[in-house]
């Protein structure tokens, strides 16, 4: 046991302290500082694509230690997908970006189940690590789209339809 928490605890400490942008970024900017909610926010998507490029790149990495052959082209060829993905979802209003981010991680995770878990091309600790963390990042990205992104655009509207709401009435 020993050497299985020496083996990991760069990864584990890594991954778990890579959720803290995803909950930590839209708390600060949403409700504790809301005059930097915007930074925040841009901050966030560009974090959330950044985590989405990086899955796709482990792809990358597992085509390098396979012998030429159909299965390593496509995987390289799908590596590079996730970040141009990614990218544009950064370029769709605020509260699709974060749902978009969201779509692309969980998309990826169900593509990594099916061709990397399944096929037994991933150790198990890391396909626990793996999901732990997209379960903790997609609440937040779908969090965001919906409270700061979305959810903010249609309480605008809302508030310029019903003049009550706007005067601050629940």
């Amino acid at each position: 046991m020993r050497h299985f928490n020496e083996h990991l605890t760069v990864p584990l400490a890594g991954g778990f302290l890579g959720l803290v942008p995803f909950w930590g970024l839209p708390l600060l900017g949403l409700w504790l500082l809301p005059e930097w909610a915007s930074i925040c926010m841009a901050l966030l998507a560009q974090y959330g694509a950044l985590i989405v490029c990086f899955v796709g790149a482990i792809w990358w990495g597992i085509a390098l230690s396979l012998p030429a052959s159909g299965l390593r082209a496509g995987l390289f060829a799908w590596s590079l997908m996730p970040c141009l993905l990614a990218l544009g979802a950064l370029w769709l209003p605020d509260g699709l970006t974060y749902l978009a981010l969201a779509g692309l991680l969980a998309w990826q995770w169900l593509l990594d189940y099916s061709l990397l878990w399944r096929q037994g091309r991933i150790q198990q600790w890391f396909w626990h690590l793996r999901s732990l963390l997209t379960l903790g990042a997609l609440p937040a990205l779908l969090w965001a789209g919906l409270a700061g992104g979305l959810g903010a655009e249609l309480l605008a509207e809302l508030q310029a339809e019903l003049p009550v709401m706007a005067m601050g009435w629940p």
